[in-house]
């Protein structure tokens, strides 16, 4: 996979790695949106919860089981659900890559996996009544010291009205998808200078059912809580690093009286 080196309409010079889904400027690594919403996740508290509970399993299958067959269960249970993870990311991946190719009028060979087959379809026939005129796709938005994304789309409808549109093949619409495009809408328009009449959030279910396509009415207060996410992002590293710089302290100051 191939860096994209880009000059934003800003004059920021950004790369984009594609492999870890990266974006570097001036050398140092920028906070992508998807970090900045996982604060909403608690991730040390729902791995804490992760634990708690896998232990309780394990301390109920001792009463039953050998710690061979107990630590079997535990693995396939592990690697089956790292399989089914790898699967749903990559179908969302492939998704996405296939509209890109749709609304940049590219040929390509419709997929195999009736799955993905029938996403695609659901937002040709979406796009194609809405009447939608591609502006940009997989558009890269950074603000320098702040954060970087991509967003899937941006288009022109009918009446000249410019959308941010975002795709997802979740299970459901979520409080974090409204905070992403309030985050990338507030982005595009501190970099473009260009206003964004018009937000929505289109998802493709994966399991035959319809279309959802919600429209997300811009809210300074949704705005407020993504950009309180990044602060809490940011408080969470200077506090990483002050911990590292005062363990570094102690284990100096220990190394020290050893000596003596």
């Amino acid at each position: 996979m191939a860096d994209q080196k880009l000059t934003l309409e800003n004059g920021v010079q950004i790369i984009f790695k594609e492999f870890g889904h990266k974006y570097i400027v001036d050398n140092q690594k920028l906070i992508g949106v998807s970090t900045i919403l996982d604060m909403l996740n608690k991730p040390d508290l729902v791995g804490w919860k992760i634990r708690e509970k896998q232990n309780s399993i394990k301390a109920e299958m001792v009463k039953y089981l050998p710690d061979d067959k107990i630590q079997k269960i535990l693995d396939d249970a592990e690697s089956k659900g790292n399989l089914r993870q790898t699967k749903i990311l990559s179908t969302g991946k492939l998704v996405h890559g296939f509209i890109e190719k749709f609304v940049n009028g590219e040929d390509f060979i419709k997929p195999e996996d009736p799955v993905i087959l029938d996403c695609l379809n659901k937002f040709i026939t979406w796009w194609t009544e809405k009447g939608f005129t591609k502006i940009s796709a997989e558009k890269i938005v950074c603000l320098p010291g702040g954060f970087a994304g991509t967003i899937d789309l941006i288009a022109k409808d009918k009446e000249g009205r410019v959308w941010l549109i975002d795709i997802k093949t979740n299970n459901g619409i979520f409080v974090s998808h409204v905070h992403q495009v309030h985050g990338y809408k507030y982005a595009y328009e501190k970099q473009t200078g260009q206003k964004i009449d018009r937000m929505c959030i289109v998802r493709l279910p994966k399991d035959g059912s319809k279309i959802e396509v919600r429209r997300v009415l811009s809210k300074n207060q949704h705005l407020k809580a993504f950009l309180g996410l990044l602060s809490a992002y940011k408080s969470v590293k200077l506090f990483e690093e002050q911990t590292e710089k005062y363990k570094q302290k102690i284990k100096k100051g220990h190394n020290v009286r050893s000596k003596k």
